[in-house]
């Protein structure tokens, strides 16, 4: 799966890059753009193909650090707070992605009732993207990307929080390469 080794590839990134003393905090709930997408891994059965990222303000930091010949790069790293990707592939299962398929519609229902705006929403046979963004008074605090494919049986949640600048975030993907930011690229 392309996706996971995307995601070994960063996970070795930020290992590399952080000590081991810079671990994400647990507790991410309260930061501004916080979307929790922990009803994604609760999806997963013993069969299926899973991959969960969750960076927090510290490993965030020392990424940023790391990064720090690529200025663009640093810089869109020091603003985000929290990176969260759950990739969930599953097998022969219908019913179950039936009910991811009812997780990302109500998790759409949720982001809207809560006033994030859509950016995007792409539907192309099967598969279906949606981009959502949450505007702080001076900047945008988070942004949501739930893609399904249900032609590949995958189902994608990506979250970032912090202050975002859309117009850069597509730069990120060559530094991160976090499921869901090519959807945000592409949407540009």
């Amino acid at each position: 799966m392309n996706a996971i080794r995307r995601i070994a590839l960063a996970l070795v990134l930020a290992l590399l890059l952080a000590s081991p003393s810079l671990a994400a905090p647990k507790d991410v709930a309260g930061l501004p753009g916080f979307v929790d997408g922990a009803a994604f891994a609760d999806l997963a059965g013993d069969e299926d193909e899973i991959v969960e990222v969750n960076l927090g303000p510290s490993m965030l930091s020392a990424l940023a650090r790391g990064a720090a010949e690529d200025r663009e790069a640093s810089s869109i790293l020091t603003g985000l707070t929290s990176v969260t990707a759950y990739v969930l592939t599953m097998k022969g299962d219908g019913g179950r992605f039936q009910r991811a398929l009812d997780l990302v519609r109500d998790t759409e229902s949720r982001l809207e009732k809560a006033g994030w705006e859509r950016l995007a929403r792409v539907r192309d046979g099967k598969e279906r993207v949606n981009i959502f963004a949450l505007n702080g008074k001076t900047a945008m605090e988070g942004l949501t990307v739930l893609v399904v494919d249900a032609e590949a049986g995958e189902v994608v949640f990506l979250n970032l929080a912090g202050t975002i600048d859309l117009a850069r975030l597509g730069d990120l993907e060559g530094t991160l390469d976090i499921p869901g930011l090519e959807a945000v690229k592409a949407a540009e």
